[in-house]
């Protein structure tokens, strides 16, 4: 057959719809090479991108959930601290609490016979600081003692009470003699030893 007498007219019909076909497999490669291919990679790279920036929000959100955890922690050691220094006195206000509880025994009508501070006991974030004291009087004034320390502001313990009758006394006022431990619980700050002692374990001089 000529090449001339070939004519789309003159092509069956099966082969028309082949011809068709391909042509439209070849505009389809074409359409890929040159549009589709360079569509999906950016797709592609879009979709890596996404997956990634959803997994550091994720990553983000769990740290921020963790963040507001930590400051309300914090929030509540802050105020558990406030409260602890609200009723432990630190090291430098050691003179203050001293003078608090002479103060205590004589507006209760006692006679301080001894006041003495034992050495400090060290513990975790405080020390125990007892104070070893004597004095005379009569049951209310005791009483009346012992009710203010209980009502202090801060925490003073009193323990190892002993009691002793003055026999011939004829002064109401005077009519036992009492010595007892009062601890205060002071809160550890960088300062010198309350009890007067420095670093080394030497006893300092009160001017």
């Amino acid at each position: 057959m000529d090449l001339k007498d070939i004519r789309l007219d003159n092509l069956s019909r099966p082969f028309k719809h082949a011809l068709l076909a391909g042509l439209i497999v070849c505009l389809a490669v074409v359409f890929y090479i040159y549009f589709m291919k360079d569509l999906i990679r950016e797709r592609d790279a879009l979709e890596v991108e996404t997956v990634n920036l959803e997994t550091s929000v994720a990553k983000m959100t769990a740290v921020e959930s963790q963040l507001k955890e930590f400051e309300q922690e914090l929030a509540h050691l802050k105020k558990y601290l406030a409260d602890l220094r609200s009723i432990l006195p630190a090291q430098k206000e050691t003179p203050t609490v001293l003078r608090s509880v002479q103060h205590m025994a004589v507006s209760s009508n006692l006679k301080i016979l001894k006041f003495s501070p034992k050495p400090v006991i060290t513990r975790d974030f405080y020390s125990d600081w007892p104070i070893d004291i004597e004095v005379q009087g009569n049951y209310n004034g005791l009483g009346t003692f012992f009710e203010k320390i209980g009502g202090a502001t801060r925490i003073i313990d009193v323990g190892t009470i002993s009691i002793q009758h003055i026999e011939g006394s004829t002064d109401p006022k005077l009519t036992l003699k009492a010595r007892c431990t009062a601890t205060t619980f002071v809160y550890k700050e960088d300062q010198p030893d309350p009890a007067g002692n420095d670093a080394s374990g030497t006893k300092e001089k009160t001017p």
